[in-house]
């Protein structure tokens, strides 16, 4: 069991729990981040593809939600440096607790000092070892193991959790190394930290609940879903290096790029859009039966932890 490095994640995040909401674009936003912080969770904003502006807006909505703390999760690879160099100066300036990184091997050398040195806790979420030594060598303070078992895009992942955690967990130099995929109900939490886990990233099972930013129709697609519904793709990878993968639930209708051309974008309606967009899910999605508020579903993950693990 790792107690030890559960006393380290909430105490270096100040969090009660060490059950982190994954920062989803367009899905984790204020509300959701707030719900899970006052739950006693480390809530984590999805800053993917929000403008700089509309990033410190998100921060400062939500801290207008809650007074307990809460992450930013950026991308550095997507958008380019110059995309990226301007959201990370406004969480440097706004200084949430936590920053979250995913494809962080795009960063210069002195991302991660600059990030420490303004007082934010480090995250960086990777699917090798090879790039978890990096994250480590560069100054991450946690590690978050994702496996191939989660939703939306992966980090080169294509290895399962209970290989690949126990793998970066003799790597990780003392670090506390969170587990992420396919992570819904409290049993999945239990295994996780038997493993030797810190705490847990959860996705999916966030999506599927009442504060998300997801549409209705993505929500009721991961409550239908079987453990057999998600596929592991390539195609959704505008914006990211060509064939990045990524685990959806397939959505069968297909777009006319035509008809969302110039003026006809104004005729979209969002049910038929919503048909067509990816719907990111881990394996995990088939024990999802219901969308939950959120403080509910962090109660069933937090009944997975060891006693003792609250901060």
């Amino acid at each position: 069991m790792g107690e030890a490095k559960d006393q380290a994640v909430v105490g270096l995040c100040g969090v009660r729990h060490p059950v982190f909401l994954a920062g989803m674009a367009a899905i984790s936003g204020p509300r959701l981040v707030a719900a899970v912080a006052e739950a006693g969770g480390m809530g984590v904003l999805g800053g993917l593809r929000l403008p700089p502006q509309a990033l410190r807006r998100w921060i400062r909505e939500t801290r207008s939600l809650t007074d307990r703390p809460f992450g930013v999760n950026l991308v550095p690879q997507f958008g380019g440096p110059d995309v990226f160099e301007a959201q990370f100066r406004v969480v440097l300036e706004e200084r949430p607790r936590l920053l979250s990184l995913f494809y962080a091997e795009d960063y210069g050398a002195d991302m991660i000092p600059r990030a420490k040195a303004a007082g934010l806790v480090v995250m960086v979420q990777t699917g090798t070892v090879a790039l978890a030594r990096r994250a480590i060598a560069a100054g991450a303070d946690i590690i978050a193991a994702q496996g191939a078992e989660a939703g939306g895009h992966l980090n080169r992942g294509t290895i399962g959790l209970m290989a690949l955690l126990p793998a970066i967990m003799d790597h990780a130099d003392g670090r506390p190394v969170l587990a992420a995929g396919g992570i819904t109900t409290r049993e999945d939490v239990r295994a996780a930290m038997s493993l030797g886990a810190a705490g847990v990233l959860v996705g999916t099972a966030f999506v599927a609940s009442a504060e998300s930013e997801a549409h209705p129709l993505y929500k009721r697609k991961i409550v239908e879903a079987t453990t057999d519904d998600t596929e592991y793709r390539t195609g959704y990878s505008f914006g990211w290096r060509y064939g990045t993968p990524h685990r959806v639930i397939p959505n069968r209708d297909r777009w006319n790029l035509l008809r969302f051309v110039g003026g006809g974008a104004r005729a979209i309606d969002a049910p038929r859009m919503a048909r067509k967009l990816s719907l990111y899910a881990g394996q995990g999605a088939g024990r999802i039966h219901d969308v939950l508020p959120a403080a509910d579903r962090m109660a069933e993950l937090i009944r997975g932890l060891p006693a003792g693990t609250a901060g």
